[in-house]
């Protein structure tokens, strides 16, 4: 088997694992602990011959370290293709590398292909020259709409090939990977197939991990670092806060008004907020710049910006009204630390956040074809419902009960729960994406 790793070429298989992120992976989880618990389940990447894929999601969260990972164990091809695109010039070099490089049945991974302007069109030639039939292609991305959009710029060229959103772990995972015991008896059960009635008979105390995962979130190498060490260097920290305030480099906005924009996020974490109201608190003096700095981190990835959903009309309904959530728990309270402009001591220094509706909206993402997570609201009787995800309307309430108003939307929904403390954990627990089994 013919091996090339930017441009360098090896016959020796474990040349993929001389990788940052794998030895760090490995030193979490060991090797075998790694294939089981790698970021992205290894069985979505075997993807057929003839085919195109796109992987996205978040940085950091493993893209490249899964797909180095399942590279490793592959037994059915002839050469093996990675490239890291930020060190390719342009699509004629692309094209041009991948032409000298493809022999007999190719496995290729393009990391971060979205760093070469017109790449999809590098394929479309390679394609048309029937170059690529027996090729398994997989390019990755952290900007969203980018490669999305570009990919969608291959029609009948992408043969059977998948798209994956690399999500962070849900609780599911977390509880099966963690305290497989306690979660065995609920591993199979659908959330559609239970009620409000089966919810409350629950008696078990799931408190401990989820407070957990409300601390860790679902981002595999800081589950590792917290399970390992009880807590994260600030080294770790500053990534993730690297992470965040680099997405907005090109802009010129200074970084006192970035952290205010960030502070304002989290202070308004659960409510119903329109760029007009981001704005007051910062000196940025318009709302297209807020909205223009918040689609940014959309399209990255920290932040995920939930629409109105009109279950009268059956539509998402457009509304200057939006809940806005960090991706998942423990990017809250990056979110946090920059907000708060913290620069070292982040565990003992970062405030308090109510993160639960933010935890809880992660477990809705999907590796693939997700239903959208949406809000519900009346008009007329100024009520809101948290949630509405694949026709099930969710309500969490820390104390008490919904009120009345609430009650008549949650009514009209085919299917809702109402989620108190003590039971939102196992609730989380079964809207989870899991792994195959």
């Amino acid at each position: 088997m013919r091996i090339i790793i930017n441009q360098r070429l090896s016959n020796d298989i474990n040349v993929l694992l001389d990788d940052l992120s794998v030895k760090e992976a490995v030193n979490i989880w060991g090797f075998e602990g790694l294939h089981k618990k790698s970021s992205i389940d290894l069985k979505m990447f075997n993807a057929p011959f003839g085919s195109i894929s796109l992987l996205y999601g978040p940085r950091q969260i493993g893209k490249t370290a899964s797909l180095k990972l399942f590279l490793h164990q592959l037994k059915d091809s002839d050469t093996i293709i990675y490239t890291d695109c930020s060190a390719i010039l342009n699509k004629q070099d692309l094209s041009s590398h991948l032409s000298e490089l493809i022999y007999e049945k190719t496995t290729i991974v393009l990391d971060e292909v979205q760093s070469v302007e017109g790449w999809y069109l590098a394929l479309r030639s390679l394609y048309s020259e029937g170059k690529l039939k027996k090729c398994r292609i997989w390019c990755t991305g952290s900007e969203a709409r980018h490669l999305l959009e570009s990919g969608e710029r291959l029609p009948g060229r992408k043969g059977e090939g998948i798209t994956i959103f690399a999500r962070p772990w849900s609780f599911k995972e977390y509880m099966d990977f963690f305290y497989p015991q306690e979660a065995d008896p609920f591993r199979e059960i659908n959330f559609k197939h239970v009620n409000q009635h089966w919810l409350e008979n629950q008696k078990i105390d799931w408190e401990k991990p989820w407070k957990e995962y409300c601390l860790s979130g679902g981002f595999p190498r800081i589950v590792g670092e917290y399970r390992k060490n009880g807590q994260l260097l600030d080294s770790i920290w500053n990534i993730y806060i690297d992470w965040i305030l680099g997405s907005w480099s090109k802009l010129r906005t200074p970084q006192r008004s970035l952290s205010a924009v960030a502070k304002k996020l989290c202070e308004t974490l659960n409510s119903r907020v329109n760029f007009e109201a981001i704005k007051k608190g910062t000196d940025i003096q318009s709302a297209n710049t807020i909205r223009t700095l918040l689609e940014i981190q959309e399209d990255h990835f920290s932040i995920h910006i939930v629409p109105r959903f009109d279950l009268q009309r059956g539509i998402f309904a457009p509304a200057k009204q939006k809940k806005i959530y960090p991706i998942d728990p423990f990017i809250a309270r990056v979110w946090a630390s920059v907000g708060w402009n913290i620069r070292r001591l982040f565990e003992e220094s970062i405030p308090s956040l109510n993160i639960s509706e933010c935890a809880f909206l992660t477990q809705t993402y999907r590796s693939m074809n997700a239903p959208e997570a949406a809000y519900l609201y009346r008009d007329s009787s100024k009520s809101e419902v948290d949630f509405y995800f694949d026709e099930c309307a969710f309500e969490l309430k820390s104390n008490g009960n919904p009120t009345k108003k609430q009650f008549e939307i949650l009514n009209e929904a085919p299917h809702y729960f109402v989620a108190q403390r003590k039971n939102l954990p196992v609730l989380a627990y079964l809207i989870g994406e899991g792994r195959a089994s």
